[in-house]
């Protein structure tokens, strides 16, 4: 059976508590709501996928940030088990001790309602958002790799999610929106 941790983030949007919109870090969230980092993806999406090992390394060095990344599969209309079995192969490490913090440093979640989709605004993937409560402070991309749909740079010129991590853990992140250039989630669905 895959592994499939639900962890802080998960917990935290369902006490949908609340932080200040202002510039935030980690020291300033109080307690209320620590920020968490959640990345929309769907199964089937090569743009997505190419995205998994880049994901698993912004995770594992933002943990302590952050905590857990959730990976938020928007596929309404797949079953949980092909998500489950699709975190596992994209997202998770072997089974080597080695390999056990990155496995901590992400969980996943499977959108079948579009919960996620519609408090988040999610309309391709994959899709990052940087959430302290019902405050989104980043929602965009991940990089420039993909500038359109169809066309696709070998290395990013501008990195965008690593870039807001870094003005958060300084104390200066304000809410941020950019462009996501990838798979359209199907909002009919859910």
């Amino acid at each position: 059976m895959p592994k499939v941790r639900f962890g802080r983030g998960l917990l935290l949007l369902l006490l949908m508590a609340g932080c200040s919109s202002s510039p935030v870090s980690s020291a300033d969230a109080g307690g209320v709501a620590d920020p968490t980092l959640y990345i929309f993806v769907t199964h089937e999406c090569p743009i997505a996928n190419r995205y998994a090992p880049e994901i698993g390394r912004i995770a594992e060095e933002h943990l302590d940030l952050v905590g857990p990344t959730v990976v938020v599969y928007a596929d309404a209309n797949a079953l949980a088990n092909d998500c489950a079995t699709h975190f596992e192969q994209y997202y998770l490490a072997s089974d080597s001790t080695e390999d056990k913090a990155h496995d901590a440093s992400v969980t996943m979640v499977h959108d079948a309602e579009h919960e996620w989709v519609k408090r988040f605004d999610a309309r391709a993937v994959p899709t990052a958002v940087i959430a302290c409560g019902k405050n989104v402070l980043y929602h965009g991309r991940i990089d420039d790799r993909n500038p359109r749909l169809g066309a696709r740079r070998v290395q990013a010129g501008q990195q965008d999610l690593r870039e807001a991590l870094a003005a958060l853990r300084a104390g200066t992140l304000t809410p941020t929106r950019t462009r996501v250039v990838g798979c359209s989630i199907d909002r009919t669905a859910g």
